[in-house]
């Protein structure tokens, strides 16, 4: 009876440990192999709803590649044209933005001038690490919320999309059919280290195409006719010794690996193989290009597509192309003018900040400091406030470099998308004593009259600039000037005219009131497009008969003459005229490091700025070199550095000019 009772406890004791064990491979490696897919069953009510169960549904597979799978713009062109629709699109990664898009009603044509109707890094910005990323798309996820709506779902599309992501907490592969657009959107191309996991039913995403490059398998689980488009990596000449290419490349092996063995599983697929291989994965810029490729990679395979059913474009996809295009040109306008959209509700970011006050967002006399910050932002429709707090950097002169602390607020106000409203504040410790700040002031006010993309534009621009220094020194500066450029075939042309006052003290004490006038033009050699010459004159005439006529940073001579902002020095008393010229090259190539950082824009030039003032002559003249450092494709960074001899510091200089803002 004893030998009875233990054994039965014994084989309970079994019982619940092999439960116990399969409770524990449920949650652990075993099944890490299983995907997870939410809303399967919508998923397939919708695809069904699309075929009435008359033939077998069309399923598009869109692979990532980051900018190599915009050639899968031009696939989703050509198939249209041929009146091929899917009835359903699985994708992950960067091909996920382009599917979801498409099925949220975008044409083709209207992705692609989506995606390029801004400078891509002023839609991202750098931040701390403290969530698992060190990049935010914060203006990325606005446009997307603008163009696509706040609370749209994926369920509601009117093409069913499937996103493949990976979660770091069950290590599982997490197949997505309903949610939140812009959060399922986000979350499709978080890439790790770079971009912070997105929390989706209790996992932590980051992008499917980490691990599966080609969701080949989540196809054929819907239907037997499947048509892939892919945006492989095979590039050539890349340097495997390189540490960071090593890193990256060892990524590459497990997804191929995995590519190849779904490929074989199932082999009975249409396979788009866009040419755009060798193409690196931060070659966003030529996204047009790869656009065309990938029409013309889909054109090659007319033969095997020719027994795919043509539906044409679905009365309800049209439906949603004409819903969304008021959006898409209200987002374009936006970011045509001043980079920016209106946030659709309130939000908050922390981010950095790089701010050189002589970038291209609006012009400043009397700070000539880069400004490097941490940065707590709030959005909320047309209006953008902000904290930053960091340092200020005086690199722009020849004398020893020097940095300082830094607060600093703002207030941007956008009332409609042609108008701007801005003030900024901020302090600078960096006299003695310390606990005295250094004081500036701008109230800004920009309109864009006239504005035709990549041909012109004419903008009105207001700014009442304060600054307090050296030993309670002021100084005050109001300006308004007309600024016009215009592009043509083989010049780029800059025009501007205005007025300026200054004044020593906000009281408008000892007033001056000058003219000023530009015009400059870059000439591009026929057929070579690289071989450039640079002209251009500059005038700041006094029309008081007072003279004193300053000379600033912005005014774009030498380094030689700058002070620190109001503390300029005054060299004529009638005016000053700056005529420049230049000859350089720019580069074609955009050479890589790892890929992990790509220099673009790059120049090299020879220049002479020849300084008129009164009846006195002096020059600089030397060498410039000019670069973007670009953090994968997409956040930038220009840099001009300039080295020459200045016949007013009857020596040689040098200046370094960070010239753009994040």
């Amino acid at each position: 009876m004893l030998r009875r009772i233990f054994s039965i406890l014994f084989l309970s004791i079994a019982i619940i440990s092999s439960i116990a064990s399969a409770d524990m491979d449920e949650s652990g490696i075993i099944v890490s192999d299983i995907p997870v897919i939410y809303g399967d069953e919508g998923f397939r009510e919708r695809i069904l709803e699309k075929t009435k169960g008359e033939r077998d549904p069309i399923g598009l597979v869109l692979t990532g590649g980051s900018a190599r799978a915009l050639a899968h713009i031009g696939v989703l062109e050509y198939l249209e044209e041929e009146g091929i629709v899917p009835d359903f699109i699985i994708s992950n990664s960067m091909g996920s933005i382009i599917g979801m898009l498409y099925a949220a009603g975008l044409t083709p044509s209207e992705i692609i001038e989506l995606l390029l109707s801004a400078d891509l890094s002023t839609l991202f910005s750098f931040t701390l690490p403290i969530a698992g990323g060190i990049i935010i798309p914060s203006g990325f996820e606005t446009l997307i919320k603008t163009v696509v709506g706040e609370d749209t779902r994926l369920e509601d599309l009117d093409i069913p999309v499937m996103v493949v992501c990976d979660d770091i907490v069950t290590k599982r592969e997490v197949r997505i059919t309903e949610g939140n657009f812009t959060d399922v959107l986000l979350s499709s191309f978080a890439l790790p280290v770079y971009f912070a996991p997105r929390e989706y039913r209790g996992h932590l995403l980051i992008d499917g195409g980490v691990i599966t490059l080609l969701p080949l398998d989540a196809a054929f689980e819907y239907t037997d006719t499947v048509i892939v488009s892919t945006a492989f990596y095979n590039a050539s000449d890349i340097n495997l010794l390189n540490s960071v290419t090593v890193l990256n490349s060892s990524f590459d092996v497990g997804k191929n690996q995995k590519a190849a063995s779904s490929m074989k599983n199932n082999p009975d697929f249409i396979w788009i193989r866009c040419d755009v291989e060798n193409f690196s994965f931060m070659d966003f810029d030529k996204a047009e290009l790869m656009a065309r490729i990938g029409y013309d990679s889909a054109k090659k395979e007319a033969e095997n597509l020719g027994g795919i059913y043509r539906s044409g474009v679905p009365a309800s996809l049209q439906l949603s192309r004409s819903a969304v295009k008021e959006r898409i040109d209200e987002a374009k306008r936006n970011l045509d003018f001043f980079g920016r959209v209106n946030a659709s509700s309130p939000s908050t970011a922390l981010s950095f900040s790089f701010d050189s006050n002589q970038g291209k967002e609006y012009r400043t006399y009397l700070s000539d400091t880069a400004d490097l910050a941490l940065i707590y932002e709030f959005r909320t429709g047309g209006l953008e406030t902000g904290i930053l707090v960091g340092g200020a950097f005086d690199l722009s002169t020849h004398a020893v470099a020097s940095a300082y602390p830094l607060l600093k607020g703002f207030v941007r106000y956008y009332p409609i998308d042609r108008l701007r409203f801005t003030f900024d504040l901020s302090a600078t410790f960096c006299h003695d004593p310390w606990y005295i700040p250094h004081l500036y002031a701008r109230q800004g006010f920009d309109w864009v009259m006239l504005h035709e993309s990549d041909f012109y534009s004419l903008t009105l621009k207001e700014a009442l600039e304060y600054v307090t220094g050296f030993n309670g020194m002021e100084a005050l500066a109001v300006s308004g000037v007309i600024d016009g450029d215009c592009i043509l075939p083989l010049f780029d042309i800059h025009a501007s005219a205005g007025y300026l006052f200054t004044a020593s003290d906000i009281f408008f004490h000892d007033p001056h009131h000058f003219v000023e006038a530009e015009l400059s033009a870059r000439f591009w050699i026929p057929q070579s497009r690289s071989w450039f010459l640079d002209s251009g004159v500059f005038s700041r005439i006094s029309v008081d008969g007072r003279g004193d006529v300053p000379l600033f940073l912005s005014d774009g001579y030498s380094s030689t003459l700058l002070g620190k902002g109001y503390d300029y020095t005054r060299l004529s008393s009638f005016h000053n005229t700056i005529f420049s010229v230049g000859a350089g090259y720019a580069f074609k190539v955009s050479p890589t490091f790892g890929e992990f950082l790509i220099f673009e824009d790059s120049e090299l030039s020879i220049y002479c700025d020849m300084l008129l003032h009164d009846t006195l002559f002096d020059y600089s003249a030397g060498v410039e070199v000019q670069t973007s450092f670009s953090l994968i494709g997409l956040m930038k960074l220009p840099l001009r550095i300039r080295l020459g001899y200045d016949s007013l510091a009857n020596g040689f200089v040098s200046s370094f000019i960070l010239t753009m803002k994040y």
